[in-house]
């Protein structure tokens, strides 16, 4: 058995944006970051026609991953595009075989125009969880820079998700003692 981990950010990324995503999220939070990779390179129009059958064929494309295990994790955070409006395939085959999900789960989608809402619906029906906090980013905001304060307000709502909320004292009369 493994020792749980407090957060952990798993990403997939083709083009390098969602790597960004991951990469800036780590730099706020302080947290682990894994990455899920393709077995095969989709570089070029090959790369291109892959993606695109994957998704219209519901292939599940092979692919690797070296870091710790989602289910060992109390919190992790989801960033994966988003590839014709539906969550990139590789990420979906590995929230597929790392299912069920026993902390938090929380997700970014980079979308060129439209789908990322569909794909926080993909992350919630394969781990089993509702990500919270989510949010939905445009593929030319990470690149422009015009992403840092929707991420840091992100990454600042993942840290209070940490924080363990001190009890909370009620004046006596109240809630009185019982003799």
């Amino acid at each position: 058995m493994s020792e749980e981990l407090e957060s952990l950010i798993v990403y997939y990324s083709r083009t390098g944006t969602a790597r960004q995503v991951a990469e800036t999220l780590a730099a706020y939070t302080g947290w682990r970051q894994a990455e899920v990779r393709d077995e095969k390179p989709r570089a070029g129009l090959y790369g291109d026609l892959r993606c695109v059958l994957d998704m219209l064929l519901h292939r599940t494309p092979a692919y690797r991953y070296e870091g710790p295990l989602p289910s060992d994790c109390a919190q992790v955070v989801v960033v994966a595009p988003v590839w014709l409006g539906r969550l990139a395939a590789p990420m979906r085959k590995f929230l597929l075989d790392h299912a069920p999900f026993s902390g938090t789960v929380s997700a970014v989608c980079v979308m060129a125009s439209r789908g990322g809402f569909r794909a926080e619906d993909d992350i919630a029906f394969l781990t089993g969880k509702t990500p919270a906090p989510a949010l939905v980013l445009k593929q030319r905001d990470v690149l422009s820079g015009a992403a840092a304060e929707p991420l840091a307000a992100f990454a600042a709502a993942l840290r209070a998700r940490q924080t363990t909320p001190a009890p909370i004292l009620r004046p006596v009369w109240i809630s009185p003692r019982e003799a």
